[in-house]
C-alpha cells in the first residue's frame, strides 16, 4: 500500500517540476522576443513568473481543485496568443496579469 503513496508523491514532483519547465519556456521566448527587438513588458512577464512559482512552491498545500486553477491560469499565462497576444506591444501580459489576480482572489489572496 505504500508505493501508490510514492507514486502520488513522484507524479505531484512530476507535475510541478513540468509546470516550471513551462514557466521557463516562456521566460525563454519572451526573452528571444525582446533581443528580436519586439516591444514586450519584460518585467510584466517575469513578475507574473515570480507570483505563479511561489504559488508552486507551496504546491502540496493546495486542494485538488485549488491545483487545477493553478494548472489553467499557468496554461493560459504561456499561451502566448492568448485574448491579448503577450508578443503584440507593451501590453500583451495584461490579460495574463488578471488571469493571476483572479487565481490568487479564488485562492483567497486578495
Amino acid at each position: 500500500m505504500g508505493e501508490p503513496l510514492v507514486e502520488v508523491d513522484e507524479a505531484e514532483g512530476d507535475e510541478v517540476a513540468i509546470l516550471r519547465s513551462l514557466l521557463s519556456a516562456h521566460r525563454s521566448m519572451v526573452l528571444g522576443a525582446l533581443h528580436a527587438g519586439a516591444d514586450v513588458d519584460v518585467n510584466g512577464a517575469f513578475m507574473i513568473h515570480a507570483a505563479l512559482a511561489r504559488l508552486l512552491a507551496h504546491w502540496d498545500e493546495f486542494s485538488a481543485n485549488e491545483q487545477r486553477r493553478i494548472i489553467a491560469t499557468i496554461e493560459y499565462v504561456v499561451n502566448s496568443d492568448d485574448d491579448i497576444p503577450d508578443l503584440d506591444g507593451p501590453d500583451g501580459f495584461a490579460d495574463d496579469w488578471e488571469q493571476v489576480r483572479e487565481l490568487h482572489a479564488f485562492l483567497g489572496y486578495g
